[in-house]
């Protein structure tokens, strides 16, 4: 998985991120949410970072941790 894939993601809205990605454990209000992708073969989690700034979508970070936090 790449950040480029989901590029398409910035602009779009908060009701545009939950129809396309699905509600997840994310409050509907809160600037910033998560994702769980999947994870590496060796255990580390790939998470989808999304912000928001005034109600768009400004930047979609990817990475990988083993920290549950």
């Amino acid at each position: 998985m790449k950040k480029e894939n989901f590029n398409h993601l910035i602009g779009k809205n908060r009701h545009e991120i939950k129809k396309e990605l699905g509600d997840g454990f994310n409050f509907f209000m809160n600037d910033t949410w998560t994702y769980e992708l999947g994870r590496t073969w060796i255990g580390k989690r790939i998470i989808l970072s999304i912000v928001f700034k005034d109600g768009k979508v400004t930047i979609v970070d990817l990475y990988k941790t083993f920290s549950r936090n």
